[in-house]
């Protein structure tokens, strides 16, 4: 049941190149593997069905077990007491029933050697199905991963090198404009003599222009003795 999927898969791994049939395959793949899905749940459905049979036959013969003991007891009884006809009335149900015993006991012994290559076989059919489907994730997996690296590559480059050379057009583009802004920045101030004079006080060149804040605590600090001296007098 499982040779033409483990065909299929092996096909799969081996025939890189051709992504177009790998897709193909892979649709197959899982359309014959969920079909196989299905019938190894019908097989463990059935399976389980035939335990539950195979238990009412077992229950079957502990009754059946149960009854002849009884009988025979109850015919005993019934010879003591000079029954014979009762006693032989019992008999025949005993001969019946030990026929039936005799019959059932054969075939649970035989149908429990069914089961268990039965289900020797049921459990290797669940653990093919499973190395099928995992083997099924890994050649998706792949599959993906050769699409997002050959998309586009009939235009002679994949989808992720295009990326990669957009990406550097765009870093390539932003420094290009901060260069330019600086370069306008120096630009514009050499087209401000005031602009450029500030700058240069700013560097220690010369007086300051603009006043700052440690030159206003400064002077605050130096007004503070002759504010106390006037408070004083």
């Amino acid at each position: 049941m499982f040779e033409p999927f483990i065909t299929q898969l092996k096909a799969l791994f081996l025939d890189g190149a051709a992504g177009h049939h790998d897709r193909q395959s892979l649709a197959g793949l899982s359309a014959n593997l969920r079909s196989a899905a299905v019938s190894v749940r019908a097989a463990q459905e059935a399976l389980a069905r035939a335990r539950a049979e195979q238990q009412q036959d077992r229950r079957r013969l502990s009754q059946i077990c149960t009854s002849i003991e009884d009988l025979e007891n109850r015919a005993r009884n019934a010879l003591l007491k000079g029954l014979e006809p009762l006693a032989r009335e019992a008999a025949e149900a005993i001969a019946l029933l030990e026929d039936e015993k005799t019959d059932l006991e054969a075939a649970i012994q035989s149908f429990d050697q069914d089961l268990a290559r039965l289900t020797d076989t049921l459990h290797r059919a669940q653990s093919r199905l499973r190395a099928l489907k995992r083997g099924e994730r890994t050649a998706d997996v792949r599959d993906r991963i050769q699409k997002a690296q050959s998309l586009g590559a009939g235009a002679g480059q994949s989808a992720l090198t295009r990326a990669e050379d957009q990406l550097e057009e765009i870093l390539h583009r932003q420094e290009r404009d901060q260069l330019a802004d600086v370069e306008f920045d120096a630009l514009s101030i050499s087209g401000r003599p005031q602009a450029l004079i500030e700058k240069l006080g700013d560097a220690g060149c010369g007086e300051p222009v603009r006043n700052s804040a440690d030159d206003v605590l400064a002077r605050l600090k130096s007004e503070i003795p002759l504010l106390l001296e006037k408070k004083s007098n």
